[in-house]
């Protein structure tokens, strides 16, 4: 760890003392970015003393590090490096899996750390540590993966593959508290295709993953070790007059357990897989064609996913689906300006669940509505309604996993001003229905929330002071349970040391009752700093403290805690 930092140390004086001489370099050299150093303690008291129903919810101590420059050689030559990392292992695992001195495997694919350099010269780019790549929707783009690889664009063909680690093997520990444990996980990604930009794209992805067996002592219990490999076709295509229309295709071939012999019998599609008793193939496809203009954008989007399609890329994609939608923005009433006053953003779908038929089917109606009106200088309404959830196979036949929740949120805001001050007000209601099904009983419970928050902040035009203030209040309801909350809020923020420093300071009352027993109360204050050192140099410190006490609806009844966070740290910025 200490020949990491001293490499660092090295690089960003190096650095420094590069930009300070800036004038003197040749035109040809630039460099840009920020790098910086922070600290956070956290504290935790609780009493009566040895009770331990709040547990700590982040480390007591934890130094991270920030640096992110930018190297330009000439035009075409640039090398982006990407580096933030902790000095401990704060992962899903952390100290509890017997990690408490990392090696460098163990420090540089921990998820809190990215390490990232993108070397480019013109149309060739290569790609060393954290990688996020996004090939597409039904190949890969939703996981990190530490590796090497290369992506390529000669002309109008591209070429990318990108090969490395997404998780590090943990073995399974029984606590306290228990830690399940995982497989090192091993990532290849190939894509191949001919774009050009506004025009077309046609492509083919290929992705694999596999779980590394020998990667753990102690082998988790209730996860089993995976292979899987998927391959899609994607083309897009773009048309006069904002048309447009795209496609792709995938097949997957997975195997759920692959301590399981080999199976001849079973999918495979060698070199890449081999069939095990556990492997399935199954497909996914998605359409989507409309057309987009500066005022106004329609169209259709449609998505079947298999009920075995699982691609390593999207390791949560909801499967046994069929969706289809229809999506549109456009903007209407002009005022006497030409400017538009109402803009809307809208779909409205269905949803088919177990499309195969191994449990329930159900229908889910998809909704999404975004709605803004500028009335005039003054008042303003925005309206959204969000159907969201999914149902999925699950528990015991024919009864499968639901979970819908439909939302309305109605925001209206008001302004006023004089010579000293500009006000606004600001009301929001939200209505939340959620309903959830019980898989062993086929039950359904609704589960209602409402809330309303009122917003008041002034502005003031000849003093250096910006307050706000809130009140909230919120209820939820289920068959057997009630929670109600209050909340006040108040908040004032300032400038000091002619305007190199912001301050600001924020207090919070929560008062919340569930059922019948004693109410609850909450009272968190903070206080944030922000200095401007130098034109280049910042330092932020951050104060919290969050004090809790119950009410009877625990044992022992009344007891309390007390967290505290400071956090501080300094941010240079070097470049232009």
């Amino acid at each position: 760890m200490r020949k990491i930092f001293l490499l660092l140390a090295i690089i960003a004086l190096s650095l420094i003392k590069a930009n300070a001489q800036s004038d003197t370099a040749t035109k040809n050299f630039s460099i840009s970015g920020v790098m910086g150093v922070s600290y956070e303690y956290y504290g935790l008291d609780r009493k009566p003393v040895g009770w331990t129903g709040f547990t700590p919810r982040k480390p007591w101590n934890q130094f991270r590090f920030n640096f992110t420059p930018t190297m330009q050689f000439g035009k075409n030559f640039s090398i982006p490096i990407n580096f933030n990392f902790s000095t401990k292992p704060t992962n899903f695992a952390g100290p509890y899996a017997g990690i408490t001195k990392q090696n460098f495997t163990q420090f540089v694919t921990n998820p809190m750390n990215s390490f990232g350099i993108n070397p480019k010269y013109k149309w060739a780019e290569l790609q060393l540590g954290t990688q996020y790549l996004n090939y597409s929707e039904l190949s890969t783009g939703d996981i990190g993966v530490f590796g090497a690889g290369f992506d390529l664009r000669p002309g109008t063909y591209y070429i990318k593959f990108f090969t490395g680690l997404s998780q590090q093997g943990i073995n399974f520990f029984t606590g306290p508290p228990q830690t399940n444990g995982a497989y090192k996980r091993k990532n290849w990604m190939a894509s191949i295709g001919k774009a050009k930009e506004g025009k077309y794209d046609l492509g083919f992805n290929f992705v694999k993953a596999k779980d590394d067996t020998s990667s753990v002592t102690t082998p988790p219990t209730l996860i089993k070790p995976q292979e899987g490999f998927t391959l899609s076709f994607k083309g897009k295509a773009f048309f006069k007059k904002g048309w447009y229309a795209g496609i792709e295709g995938a097949q997957s071939i997975y195997t759920k357990d692959l301590s399981l012999a080999k199976d001849t019998s079973k999918p495979s599609f060698k070199p890449f897989i081999e069939g095990h008793a556990s492997t399935i193939k199954d497909y996914a496809a998605e359409f989507n064609s409309g057309k987009k203009t500066k005022n106004y954008d329609i169209g259709i989007k449609l998505k079947y996913i298999g009920a075995g399609f699982q691609t390593p890329g999207y390791p949560y994609l909801l499967p046994d689906r069929f969706d289809y939608t229809l999506n549109t923005r456009f903007n209407a009433w002009k005022d006497s300006t030409g400017n538009y006053k109402m803009n809307v953003v809208a779909s409205v779908g269905k949803r088919i669940n177990n499309v195969s038929n191994n449990t329930l089917k159900a229908q889910q109606f998809i909704g999404n509505l975004n709605w803004f009106t500028q009335f005039n200088e003054h008042f303003s309404l925005n309206v959204s309604f969000n159907n969201f959830g999914f149902q999925a196979p699950g528990g015991i036949n024919p009864y499968g996993i639901k979970n819908v929740s439909n939302d309305l949120s109605i925001n209206p805001t008001y302004t006023w001003k004089n010579d000293k001050v500009i006000n606004l007000m600001s009301f929001n209601y939200n209505y939340s229905k959620y309903k959830e099904r019980d898989v062993l009983t086929g039950l359904i419970t609704n589960n209602n929330t409402n809330s309303f928050l009122l917003t008041y902040v002034p502005t003031f035009l000849q003093k250096n002071i910006s307050p706000d203030f809130s009140l909230m209040y919120f209820q939820n309801k289920l068959p057997s349970f009630q929670l109600k909350l209050i909340t006040f809020s108040a908040g004032v923020g300032t400038t000091f040391a002619k305007k190199k420093g912001n301050l600001r300071m924020q207090a919070q009352y929560n008062y919340s009752k569930t059922n019948s027993f004693k109410n609850n109360n909450n009272i968190i204050a903070s206080a944030n700093c922000d200095l401007k050192l130098s034109k280049k140099l910042n330092w932020t410190t951050f104060i919290s403290t969050n004090q809790f006490k119950y009410g009877n609806e625990i044992t022992p009844n009344n007891a309390k805690y007390l967290e505290s966070n400071v956090r501080t740290g300094f941010q240079y910025r070097f470049g232009q």
